[in-house]
């Protein structure tokens, strides 16, 4: 099932980077910055230099666009508007009054809303391409001032009883999550000399939470987004940061008692199971004798089954109608 989700979503991507490219191809300035691209497509297609957020399949990855001006810019739409509004200020800063930017996005994910959000910050679009359920559009930068620096966009929100450092666009921005809270509550007893991951960490809120209960306790945070990681090393600061899509930046050894997790289940507005599985596999090969993993995941998910393929003493600590809480060891 999980093989064929995210068969799917990554298709899905694919699909739309596709239609970007061809509308662009012949059209975009040498030296444009390409935005948010997950596979690669736009990048290859266009070239020209490349920002990412996330730290997609290895590629490096940074919460801020490089610094210059540039000659035009594309982007693909971030999922969520408080994401989006964020990273339209920060192209924004990077492109002289006039200069050219793209979107493209799927039309199920409110691409068409676009024109609403522009803060003044560009002028009205015009549509360049409609097709597979995808469009294309252009924008042309106006002279209103954007909020250019990262920190502009830092907030201090209440996260159940703890004050932690967010930013728009991050998991659960600003609340405290029903599944981590469920996870919180069904975490065992933790030791000082026991090793803990908090895999896909957002902005630490897990990790945060097992600091307050083991101020000696030894902390790495992994994620994919260098946005959640940089609000992490800002809430959990005497912990290892480890930017990286999945497992891929972190050595296959037996480094950890603990992971905890509570995985994405999406790319984009697609289900994706894809993330999970590899959670769950790749955590057999890094767990120390005894070690464990607790994630939680919503019931719809049938997590049970693969736990215990892969997993021992496989057990559900915690359930609601929505979430559950499963551990495996090894």
């Amino acid at each position: 099932m999980s093989k064929r989700l995210a068969q799917r979503a990554d298709s899905r991507e694919t699909e739309i980077a596709a239609v970007a490219a061809d509308a662009l191809e012949g059209r975009v300035p040498a030296g444009s910055l390409v935005c948010g691209d997950p596979d690669g497509v736009v990048e290859a297609a266009l070239g020209g230099p490349v920002w990412n957020r996330y730290a997609y399949d290895g590629r490096p990855a940074q919460p801020w666009p490089p610094e210059g001006a540039f000659p035009g810019a594309v982007l693909r739409q971030p999922r969520g508007w408080g994401a989006f509004a964020m990273t339209l200020h920060a192209l924004a800063a990077r492109l002289p009054e006039g200069a050219p930017l793209w979107i493209y996005g799927g039309n199920d994910e409110g691409v068409t809303s676009i024109p609403k959000r522009l803060e003044g910050l560009f002028g009205e679009p015009e549509t360049l391409a409609i097709k597979r359920r995808a469009r294309v559009l252009e924008l042309r930068r106006t002279g209103a001032p954007a909020r250019g620096g990262l920190e502009d966009w830092r907030e201090v929100v209440s996260v159940g009883d703890a004050e932690l450092v967010s930013y728009p666009g991050l998991f659960a921005h600003g609340r405290l999550d029903p599944g981590t809270e469920l996870l919180l509550g069904a975490l065992p007893k933790i030791y000082a000399d026991q090793s803990v991951l908090d895999f896909g960490c957002g902005a630490g809120v897990i990790a945060h939470t097992v600091r307050r209960r083991v101020p000696e306790g030894r902390l790495t945070l992994l994620d994919m987004d260098s946005v959640a990681l940089h609000a992490a090393r800002q809430n959990v600061p005497d912990a290892a940061h480890v930017l990286s899509d999945g497992w891929s930046a972190v050595p296959a050894k037996r480094d950890f008692d603990l992971i905890l997790s509570n995985p994405p289940l999406h790319r984009g507005k697609e289900e994706d199971f894809g993330a999970l599985e590899a959670l769950v596999r790749g955590a057999k090969d890094r767990l120390k004798p005894r070690g464990a993993l607790i994630a939680v995941v919503q019931r719809s998910a049938g997590v049970g089954k693969l736990f215990a393929s892969v997993l021992k003493n496989v057990e559900a600590l915690a359930e609601t109608p929505q979430y559950q809480v499963w551990r495996g060891g090894v």
